[in-house]
């Protein structure tokens, strides 16, 4: 069996592999980040350049305003909370997504509902009203791996319930709905900046973005200590003293200046760098595997669900692969190729929801008075069997923009060669 430090995603590893690393960064970026860090103006209230990357990325989305924080967990943290979702609520949720695409939820004293996805790996549309409660006030939708999910019938079924759509668009850069990128289908739509993200602001970062006035105001504030933000913008543009006021309890979100000029010059080449080679090749992997005998799933990409390549997750064929994805990631490992399976577990399977480990002794919110909706949180009990059954069949071949279609070729060789090896 692989040793989990053979199966590389990002970094060093993969350049040991013989694989350009991944991140890298604009070149033009060094020299600004330098010029920023000399200014002294390195907080958001000080310098302008968080404010430049806001303006920017909301106008590539096509979102009316952007927000930017310190993470991607933040975001969806930020925007749960200023949907007034919290204590005694209830969110419906992908069980099959990075555990901040539920945590946040809890976060903001609300309560995680599971539901499960398609073969398609994002959440089933078809099993969300089900769930529905009088105690649900929202949707988060993940658009995992790049792929996006169906949302005209979220939508619609969030508007028969009136329910607030919050989209996790951490793995989905430009991804396009009917027309519409990620993030600005559903009331508030958050993004993340980790480093192994579409792009990176140097480590961490988030953003939120809304077309919704008021909305945008309130993430703004829960960002900043449920400060009065916009009262200090007005103060800012008359040049007077800046009063100190809070309307809410919120929290420090806030992005660094540098981590936005990295942002800003990352934005800059997206759509004709990171986003045109990530379609480049996927375009070989799909010439490559459409059809191929072992496979029974492809990444969905269609021209009214565009997917925006993430990763590329493949999903085996178990009638005719003898493989598992493990055994058939060992392989891939074995020969040197990065590759992965699904990183995570189901997230009600997690001690954190099986035992109900919240905050403080009253295992807030699962337990505590504000709650009182035990079938909900029986999580011991809950089951998401497409979601779940993805895990043996899923295998994650990678597309970053460092490196070149030798690169890919490579990915593509061997993997048709373990294939070719292991059929039934």
């Amino acid at each position: 069996m692989a040793q989990k430090d053979d199966i590389i995603m990002n970094g060093d590893g993969v350049a040991k592999l013989g694989f350009p690393m991944w991140p890298q960064f604009n070149e033009t970026m060094y020299a600004d980040v330098e010029q920023t860090l000399r200014s002294g103006k390195v907080s958001y209230w000080t310098g302008k350049r968080g404010m430049e990357f806001e303006e920017k990325w909301a106008k590539w989305c096509g979102a009316g305003y952007a927000i930017s924080c310190t993470n991607g967990t933040a975001a969806l943290h930020i925007a749960i909370a200023s949907l007034n979702i919290g204590p005694g609520d209830e969110v419906i949720v992908p069980s099959y997504s990075f555990i901040a695409s539920s945590f946040s939820i809890v976060q903001a004293g609300a309560i995680p509902v599971f539901c499960d996805t398609t073969e398609d790996h994002v959440i089933d549309p078809t099993k969300i009203e089900a769930l529905i409660t009088p105690r649900t006030k929202g949707i988060v939708v993940v658009h995992l791996y790049g792929i996006m999910c169906d949302m005209d019938p979220i939508m619609a079924i969030a508007k028969k319930h009136g329910l607030k759509v919050v989209e996790d668009c951490a793995q989905c850069f430009g991804g396009i709905y009917k027309g519409k990128k990620s993030g600005t289908i559903g009331d508030v739509g958050c993004f993340s900046f980790c480093q192994s993200k579409h792009f990176t602001t140097g480590g961490e970062g988030g953003m939120v973005v809304t077309s919704d006035e008021d909305t945008a105001w309130e993430c703004r504030s829960f960002r900043d200590h449920g400060y009065d933000v916009k009262t200090r913008m007005n103060m800012l543009a008359l040049e007077q003293k800046l009063p100190y006021i809070h309307n809410r309890v919120g929290f420090n979100y806030r992005m660094t200046e540098m981590q936005s000029v990295i942002g800003l010059h990352e934005l800059e080449r997206f759509d004709n760098w990171n986003m045109a080679r990530r379609k480049q090749y996927a375009a070989m992997y799909d010439e490559a595997f459409k059809g191929l005998d072992g496979i029974e799933r492809l990444p969905l990409n269609t021209p009214d669900r565009q997917c925006a390549y993430w990763w590329y997750p493949i999903n085996l064929d178990p009638k005719r692969c003898k493989l598992k994805a493990s055994e058939f990631i060992d392989k891939l490992a074995a020969a040197k190729i990065p590759c992965s399976g699904i990183l995570w577990p189901e997230a009600y399977l997690e001690n954190a929801y099986s035992n109900h480990v919240g905050f403080g002794t009253a295992k807030f919110p699962f337990e505590s008075k504000e709650y009182t909706n035990a079938a909900s949180v029986d999580y011991k009990n809950n089951s998401c069997p497409v979601a779940a059954s993805l895990r043996d069949v899923t295998v994650s071949l990678f597309l970053h923009p460092s490196w070149e279609p030798e690169h890919i070729q490579r990915c593509i060789d061997v993997f048709k060669q373990i294939m070719s090896e292991n059929l039934k």
